[in-house]
């Protein structure tokens, strides 16, 4: 810088700002000059180092670019000592002399670091002018500082030469103890291993597990190198992990240590040795042993508790399935009907306890298959409407748009949506309860949806919102008392949700109302919901047969329950309760299905299994095999399949999922009861589901079941005007009401194409402005046919009935 002249400021001031901000740029370059020109054996092997020596370069220079004074070049007889660029250098030289660095060796650096301030200057300059001022810079400013110490190097004495190293080695000396005081104090053993693989040092804790003497420093100052290999038993060498892990045997015994490898390597990369650390993880090992066998316990615990709980359940809620199917009279009736409430309860009960425990345990898993979001829907409103109607002042809205198909967790979404559902309809006397559903979008290729159910009622007050999720608590102490539950509802939910990587809120105002709402990612469908490939098949699919079934049950109850339902579904049942039993049954005569008990006094259900698949003839050995067992825990089910089974049903189950996995594994239609069809499997296409209609005959009798249609052609008589009516009016709650109420009558007269129209327009009423009037005429004219398709399959019906006499 020459002239004071404003371009010239601004150019200095520019290539202040290129120096202070390129120090990364700087350190690297040196570093790789360092490599190429070979003296990295006489540097520091850290990168911190040389970043530290760019640092303080560039110190004078920035002091002088940012003052603006000139960088002239140099002339003889100048004072450079009073330079401060010149002192840098004057400072520099003693540093390095004292380490023994020569004068030729200092100079040859520091042309390397020259040319890495050239390199700089020559990528950031702008402009041709711009570039040969800055080098002009960069050359004037290491020409002083390399005459400040050259003049150094020149004048110094012998004495100051002995002064200075006596100096520097008693930094050096305390700087070494001061790192070999922490390198002993470290409770792991730690091992320094040379380029040349002996071990050149080693701390006092890895004496002390491996080495004769414990003495602190013996490996640092004393003559022993011992072998690390001998000492550990293996090479640490072929552990190719950066940590493995091993038992090794030491002065204090057997102990597992984590073993972690560090190389060391200088700047240029060349290899110095390795650092060999041991962690002791003996203890570690030993808690999560104990830890692991205690989740195991607790595993074996809940299947337990699972199997001597729901066995008894089972045996109450078949005998009492079996009892309400009798002849009765009103009062025996009643109080059967009472025993199978209260079992349905108590298994809910039993049943969150179970989920929760498994929950706490981590042993709940969850399915992707795909589904119809409002398929589930529909299931938790068709079981939630009879409840709700018994409060003549409570209304259950549902807001359901169309939406595509998902995959993800059907059963773990319907028992989320029938606690939520569930619990506003028990704590809303009076008013609304509403189930919404909306799609918010897609991201990271997942379908978000939130489920929110609304309610009018009591509500809950703020000082118990905060505990409101967890375990085995209620809002209030009084309402246990008043509607019963076990407190555990919502956290499972909450539980699920979290599961299935949702998130779950609620708001609530005591005597107004509560809602709570979750949003759950779902992977996206093939755009349709397909009945399950092992689902139950459609009546008219399947041909009828009874079937010869060998029930392996233990349990006096259960073989009774199970007895009962196969006999009123028209099959032969043989009973035997032990497993070489089951064995020797199975060898002796031919079965369409065994249905097979998991604990058996002898040897167990799988075991059972095996030996069957092992018998000689190969027919019988290869008979369907269906585990029936209270245990239910996704490695019980996964153990049954491994053994050989065929499926798995858990207890406590009634007539219809017996039928179904009937119709699943064996491929028949029971001939004895049809009422165990499942009413979801019409015919395809057809108007009615006759065997809806059969059911009614088998189970009620022809007269009963006749009453029923009656009453369907009754009730339903004037609906088509009252549709026409509300929706020339536009009245949308009268119209969904109506069509709410045709939807379930006409399942029960088989119906479903009309049940699933008006479950169509009963949404479409309930939800968003959209138009109803047309959806209404469709509407009417299906109900036209379906009454039309009704009296020709009851009067079939009729005409088959054997005459009376």
């Amino acid at each position: 810088m020459v002239e004071d002249g404003t371009d010239d400021m601004d150019a200095m001031r520019r290539l202040h700002d290129v120096v202070a901000g390129n120090e990364d740029r700087l350190t690297a370059r040196i570093i790789d000059y360092a490599k190429e020109r070979g003296y990295t054996p006489f540097t520091s092997t850290l990168e911190q180092a040389w970043r530290a020596s760019i640092h303080g370069l560039s110190a004078p220079l920035l002091t002088v670019l940012a003052e603006g004074r000139a960088l002239t070049a140099v002339v003889a007889e100048a004072e450079y000592g009073r330079d401060p660029i010149a002192f840098y250098g004057i400072e520099a030289a003693r540093r390095h002399r004292t380490r023994g660095i020569t004068l030729g060796l200092f100079l040859g650096l520091m042309k390397s670091y020259r040319g890495t301030y050239l390199d700089l200057v020559d990528d950031e300059a702008t402009s041709e002018d711009e570039r040969r001022q800055w080098r002009e810079v960069i050359e004037n400013f290491f020409d002083r500082m390399e005459v400040g110490f050259c003049d150094e190097w020149a004048n110094h004495s012998a004495a100051e030469d002995t002064e200075q190293l006596r100096t520097q080695n008693r930094l050096i000396t305390n700087e070494k103890n001061r790192y070999l005081t922490i390198f002993e104090s470290l409770d792991d053993p730690v091992f320094l291993i040379g380029a040349n693989g002996l071990v050149e040092n080693m701390n006092h804790a890895a004496a002390k597990h491996f080495a004769v003497t414990r003495t602190p420093g013996a490996g640092y100052y004393g003559d022993a190198r011992p072998d690390l290999a001998a000492m550990l038993g293996f090479d640490v060498e072929t552990c190719r992990e950066p940590v493995c892990e091993r038992e090794l045997d030491t002065r204090i015994g057997r102990r597992w240590f984590d073993i972690r490898r560090q190389r060391m390597l200088d700047v240029s990369e060349k290899y110095l040795g390795t650092v060999v650390i041991l962690v002791d993880v003996t203890e570690y090992r030993k808690a999560k042993e104990e830890a692991e066998a205690a989740n195991r316990a607790k595993s074996t615990f809940l299947a337990t508790m699972s199997h001597e709980i729901r066995t008894p359940i089972h045996g109450i809620l078949g005998i009492a399935e079996l009892l309400q199917a009798s002849p009765l009279d009103d009062t025996t009736r009643e109080r059967v009907d009472a025993v199978g409430r209260s079992a349905e309860i108590l298994s809910s009960v039993v049943a969150d306890i179970l989920d929760y425990s498994k929950i706490e345990a981590g042993i709940l898993d969850l399915e992707h298959v795909e589904f119809s979001v409002a398929a589930v829907v529909d299931d938790v409103v068709g079981l939630m409407r009879p409840i709700a109607r018994r409060k003549p002042d409570l209304d259950l809205i549902v807001d359901l748009p169309v939406l595509p198909s998902v995959v993800g967790d059907p059963g773990k979404l319907r028992q989320i949506l029938l606690n939520l559902v569930g619990n506003a309809v028990k704590f809303t006397p009076a008013g609304s309860v509403r189930l919404s559903v909306e799609d918010v979008g897609v991201a990271a290729g997942e379908r978000n949806l939130c489920f929110t159910v609304t309610d009018t009622g009591i509500g809950i007050a703020p000082e118990r919102r905060a505990a409101i999720f967890e375990p085995f608590t209620q809002s209030d102490g009084s309402v246990a008392r008043r509607f019963g539950g076990t407190g555990l509802g919502l956290t499972i939910c909450r539980r699920l949700v979290d599961l299935m990587g949702g998130r779950m809120s609620f708001d609530s105002r005591l005597g107004e109302g509560s809602r709570f709402g979750f949003t759950v990612p779902f992977a996206p469908g093939a755009g349709r919901s397909p009945t399950p490939a092992n689902g139950p098949r459609a009546a008219t699919q399947l041909p009828m047969r009874a079937l010869d079934v060998l029930v392996v049950e233990d349990t006096e109850v259960n073989a009774l329950v199970a007895r009962g339902l196969l006999e009123r579904a028209g099959h032969r049942p043989m009973i035997v309760s032990t497993g070489e039993a089951a064995v020797a049954a199975a060898g002796a005569r031919d079965f369409d299905v065994v249905l097979m008990d998991i604990r058996l006094p002898d040897i167990d259900g799988l075991e059972t299994t095996r030996r069957i698949r092992r018998l000689a003839d190969p027919r019988r050995a290869a008979v369907p095999i269906v585990a029936a067992s209270a245990q239910a825990l996704p490695a019980d089910v996964d153990a049954c399949l491994a053994a050989g089974m065929n499926d798995f049903l858990g207890k406590p189950f009634r007539a219809r999922r017996l039928e179904d996995l009937l119709r699943r594994v064996v491929g028949v239609a029971s001939p004895g009861r049809r009422a165990c069809a499942a009413p979801s499997d019409p015919v395809p296409d057809a108007v009615v589901d006759r065997s809806v209609l059969d059911e009614h005959v088998a189970v009620l009798g022809f007269e009963a079941a006749a009453r029923i249609v009656e009453t369907w052609r009754t009730t339903t008589a004037s609906v088509a005007e009252d549709l026409g009516r509300a929706s020339a009016k536009d009245a949308r709650t009268e119209v969904a009401e109506i069509a709410h109420r045709l939807k379930s009558s006409s399942r029960h007269v088989g119906l479903v194409r009309l049940s699933d129209r008006a479950a169509r327009v009963e949404r479409t009423a309930r939800g968003e402005a959209t138009a109803i009037a047309e959806e209404v005429r469709d509407l009417v004219a299906v109900l036209a046919a379906a009454r039309a398709a009704l009296d020709a399959t009851w009067g079939e019906i009729a005409a088959a009935q054997p005459a009376k006499t």
